[in-house]
């Protein structure tokens, strides 16, 4: 469709002219009678419109009526008038004009009628029978009503109220009085019937053992005779978390062989421990028969009518189908903690076998690693149904609704979670109060010296100065943090290798532990040059590998090293026979470190444990060690304490410089970790599909470092990058 040149010209003008009019619109609606004369413009508006519309060859304002037209005229003048004399006048000068316009645009009702500010409280529990009530604010209404409840009670340094369970109702009920004011968060309804129903949390109910194989009742230590009564009073699911070394095992199969009529048994397990539990197997339960007694080898293999089937987490990924076909009566997961991202193929296959189970014990001695979010996979194993997964993250980890999603990575309501824990299915001991003659384990900081350390290359001074970088954030950040850890390792072999020759010169019978291939082959390179025998242990050794170097290490007396990886050979292994542990590399995992440290401090072991750590000034190591103190620090409140301490550590030189102590370097740790713990990013390894390799050796926490001291410390989540197959452990 065409149109003729006079046509197009006449539209053009209608627009004109009705933009015109939108204009006196707005602009003189505020003024007297302009809103009358505005709105009789805009009916002509309409009218000329049809009117154009059926017959184009008229003129644009034939069709208005005189005395509108005169209006109009009249109206825009004056808004000619008004705009030319305010147009070019400042902000200043232009206020009441800017205010007569505001009034067209009136405030909405949800910024009229704002919200009014309430005081915010919350409640939890403090024992098993009492609960606190803390509040934002003062309010005196409120606190006239809580003193009419007789079990109140006030503690005077916080500044709260607490009551008996029994007076909750009550409470809340008062609380609901003074909506208007306070808003409370209560506790979760499946909470409070936890701590409402009878419980033998005081005591461990002592059980009839007689049923269980003589064999091992008979080498039962008083603890895990305790542990195995708890385990059976729970009907068998539970979570053993006792400290590494205590005897885990032993105390699965003593529940598992108490239910042995509801088998067959599957037991899941890391690879690296195998053989060593149908070693315990046959040791403690010989009425078991060892053909009873199958492993899970690869995906082609075949569950027959084995009584306890033993695989790794690997094939039980892969063969999931197989298990999930099959249904076992009992299930043990060991090292449990491998377990905590509800996201994973692994916990998923583990929580569907779970499910079948009557029974189901998990075992760990460091449940959570880092954060109390950890648990609620491992709990929900055990509890079905427990609390939902995101109620458990906003209650018991400071849950925050971000822009991508809920953020679970904080801490809340510990001393409740505590209880939890403790009430329901958690039992833990620390070799501090059961093995009352275990010899004594000592920490020492020994820092290398920087003559030694290449720490004012090219790339590591790039690489600090983007770490004192603070607007590097997210990805980039990790990646320059994942840089320099890797570039560390270089730079502080030489230092590291000094030391290490002193041990093997003096002939002391030590462990070693790294984190970097390169770093591992140094070391064995300097034994073999100084004619030292040693083992070495890392992702790439096999199974039966493992435990032959483990036997030679332990009964070989000329055998003088251990060179061990971090990730790969800190759980699963006894090495009693060295009181000598040193660090070559840290790790940003304190539940890792304290794993590896007790692979010579366990039962059997008689002398005193030294643990050595390795630290190099101005790298990378900069940014861990205050770090790992406050890790633990979190998981202390939830009662799964390692008794990693950085306040009795001793810290030496490995020259004569002066060097300052280290209580001083792990509080402006502290400082700088609390201005910094928003700027982390949570990255779960099971969402890596492909690493490259050089990424793999290159790991470390957030730490903020200066020129002249050890400065504070950030809190990078090791999730970020933990429990990857670093060392591909399968």
């Amino acid at each position: 469709m065409s149109y003729s040149q006079e046509e197009v010209e006449r539209k053009r003008l209608l627009a004109l002219q009705r933009k015109k009019e939108a204009q006196a619109k707005k602009n003189l609606s505020s003024f007297g009678n302009i809103g009358a004369n505005l709105s009789s413009t805009s009916n002509v508006s309409c009218s000329s419109s049809k009117v154009f519309s059926s017959t184009s060859s008229m003129k644009i304002n034939e069709n208005r009526p005189p005395e509108v037209n005169k209006s109009f005229n009249q109206n825009s003048s004056k808004y000619a008038i008004f705009e030319t004399k305010f147009r070019n006048n400042s902000d200043k000068k232009n206020k009441q004009f800017k205010q007569q316009i505001d009034r067209i645009n009136p405030m909405s009702p949800q910024q009229f009628f704002q919200p009014k500010s309430r005081i915010k409280g919350n409640c939890y529990m403090i024992s098993d029978e009492r609960f606190k009530l803390e509040t934002s604010a003062y309010f005196q209404p409120l606190i006239d009503a809580l003193k009419t409840i007789p079990s109140r009670i006030y503690d005077m340094k916080t500044k709260t109220w607490n009551f008996i369970l029994k007076d909750y109702e009550e409470v809340m009920q008062k609380v609901i009085n003074f909506q208007s004011d306070v808003q409370i968060d209560g506790i979760p309804k499946k909470v409070l019937e936890i701590f409402r129903q009878k419980s033998s949390s005081d005591g461990i109910v002592d059980t009839d053992l007689s049923d269980i194989d003589p064999q091992l009742v008979m080498n039962l230590m008083p603890f895990q005779r305790e542990g195995i009564c708890y385990g059976i009073s729970k009907g068998g699911r539970c979570m053993i978390a006792d400290d590494m070394g205590l005897g885990k095992t032993i105390q699965a199969l003593g529940i598992a062989h108490y239910f042995r009529k509801n088998w067959p048994l599957l037991i899941v397990i890391p690879a690296s421990v195998r053989y060593q539990w149908s070693d315990t197997i046959y040791k403690f339960l010989p009425s078991v028969p060892a053909q009873s007694v199958s492993h899970f080898l690869n995906t082609n293999d075949y569950i027959d009518d084995s009584d306890i089937v033993i695989t790794t987490y690997d094939l039980f990924i892969r063969a999931a189908d197989t298990f999930k076909r099959k249904a076992f009566g009992f299930v043990i997961l060991d090292e449990a903690h491998v377990l905590k991202n509800v996201k994973t193929e692994r916990y998923k296959v583990a929580l569907r076998v779970a499910s079948k189970a009557c029974h189901v014990v998990l075992l760990s001695g460091t449940p959570a690693l880092s954060r109390p979010i950890e648990l609620y996979s491992q709990i929900n194993l055990i509890i079905p149904k427990f609390l939902g997964y995101q109620e458990y993250g906003i209650r018991y980890c400071a849950g925050v609704q971000g822009k991508y999603g809920w953020d679970f990575s904080g801490s809340s309501n510990m001393q409740e979670l505590h209880l939890l824990l403790k009430r329901t299915c958690v039992i833990r001991r620390l070799k501090s109060e059961v093995l009352y003659q275990l010899p004594k384990k000592k920490r020492e900081v020994i820092i290398l010296d920087s003559a030694l350390v290449s720490a004012s290359t090219k790339e590591m001074q790039e690489m600090s100065k983007k770490m004192e970088n603070t607007t590097l954030k997210g990805v980039a950040r990790h990646s320059t943090l994942v840089q320099y850890y890797n570039e560390t390792s270089t730079a502080k072999l030489k230092a590291v290798c000094e030391h290490i020759s002193k041990l093997f010169t003096k002939k002391q019978k030590c462990i070693i532990f790294a984190h970097h291939r390169h770093v591992l082959d140094a070391i064995c390179d300097l034994a073999e040059s100084m004619n030292t025998k040693y083992i070495r242990i890392d992702g790439r050794t096999n199974p039966e590998g493992r435990k032959h170097q483990v036997d030679k290490f332990q009964v070989n007396e000329s055998c003088i090293a251990a060179v061990l990886s971090i990730t790969a050979a800190n759980t699963g292994i006894t090495l009693t026979a060295a009181q000598l542990v040193v660090f070559a590399e840290l790790y940003w995992n304190p539940g890792a470190l304290c794993q590896a440290e007790d692979r010579a401090y366990r039962i059997g072991q008689s002398d005193d444990v030294v643990i050595q750590y390795l630290i190099a000034h101005r790298t990378a190591d900069d940014y861990l060690w205050g770090l790992i103190q406050h890790k633990m620090n979190v998981l202390n409140k939830v009662g799964l304490d390692q008794e990693f301490s950085l306040h009795d550590v001793g810290v030496s030189n490995q020259t004569l410089s002066q060097q300052k102590t280290l209580d001083s370097y792990a509080n402006l740790g502290k400082r700088k970790r609390e201005n910094n713990e928003d700027d982390i990013k949570e990255i779960d390894e099971d969402e890596i599909k492909e690493i490259d390799e050089s990424v793999l050796e290159s790991i470390t926490e957030e730490y903020q470092p200066s020129e002249k001291q050890f400065k504070e410390s950030l809190d990078l989540d090791d999730e970020t990058f933990d429990l990857c197959d670093w060392d591909d452990m399968e």
